[in-house]
């Protein structure tokens, strides 16, 4: 099992593929936009930013922010402003997580497409939620905080969480195959 580095090993600011770039979205906003063709494995993202721990990201209170998951009670709030910002949600992502902060293609990503990410592959929180604007035929409606406890969200991602989340998945299904 893969722990999360030492909090002084994240970086400060974060790195964007240099293929990407916002353009305007139909999902929200402003979303990330190939440039050109990304391949299967190929790193979009690298958050950096400040490691807080679930009572200190809450204390700050915060109306809008990019932020994940990395570890049990550990958060990264991403350095602003950036274009990583704009990366919006879909229920059926084109990227996912290749460790804590790096997220990578799922499969070709072609040139034009907008990317990605599942928040269920990063967010452990399970107070959080917010609607889904994503239109993918897998829209769940509302994301929340616990949907990578759904089986069809683990099956999509399987091996491609964030690492504390993919220790409580294999958790669940070590509790649930002792049961049986």
């Amino acid at each position: 099992m893969r722990t999360t580095r030492a909090h002084d090993a994240y970086r400060e600011t974060t790195w964007l593929n240099p293929k990407v770039e916002v353009r305007d979205s139909t999902i929200e906003g402003r979303g990330l936009f190939a440039l050109q063709d990304i391949e299967p494995g190929e790193v979009i993202i690298i958050m950096g930013g400040s490691v807080l721990t679930d009572g200190e990201f809450l204390a700050l209170n915060l109306e809008k922010y990019s932020a994940a998951a990395i570890d049990e009670g550990l958060n990264i709030l991403l350095d602003t402003p950036n274009p990583a910002e704009c990366g919006n949600h879909s229920c059926d992502a084109n990227t996912w997580m290749r460790d804590e902060v790096t997220s990578e293609a799922k499969a070709l990503i072609p040139a034009g497409r907008e990317l990605t990410i599942d928040y269920a592959t990063q967010t452990g929180f399970a107070a959080w939620s917010m609607p889904c604007n994503c239109g993918s035929t897998a829209c769940r409606g509302t994301v929340t905080g616990a949907d990578w406890r759904l089986s069809d969200v683990q099956a999509r991602y399987r091996g491609h969480f964030s690492p504390f989340l993919n220790a409580r998945i294999e958790r669940l299904r070590t509790e649930a195959h002792a049961r049986q």
